[in-house]
């Protein structure tokens, strides 16, 4: 049956959903977290931290950083397309499937 063709925007629009709900908390740092000091500092990022976006080994300073602030905006703007993308898909899903299965069920006065 046709309705098949939307198992999977309806997997994948409930998946980003989960990974929109999932989209909180303290933000995480890709690269290497630097403190109030300039130290390194592992574990969860804290206000006034600094996050190394990318690391030159060879002269050993940072070339691309951002704060706390800019992290925390930065996984807000993710978790927004993150929900909108999940509500898409699952209302493209659930419209084919109840379109599918509205034109092709029997019709119980014969016609």
């Amino acid at each position: 049956m046709f309705i098949a063709f939307f198992l999977v925007p309806l997997a994948w629009g409930m998946i980003t959903l989960l990974r929109a709900g999932a989209a909180h908390g303290v933000p995480d740092c890709p690269g290497l977290q630097l403190g109030e000091d300039g130290e390194d500092h592992p574990g969860p990022m804290r206000q006034g931290y600094t996050c190394a976006l990318d690391y030159s080994v060879r002269g050993g300073d940072s070339t691309g950083t951002a704060t706390f602030d800019q992290l925390k905006y930065a996984q807000e703007v993710k978790r927004g397309d993150l929900l909108g993308q999940g509500l898409l898909y699952t209302l493209y899903a659930t419209a084919g499937a109840a379109a599918t299965v509205i034109a092709t069920r029997k019709r119980a006065d014969g016609r």
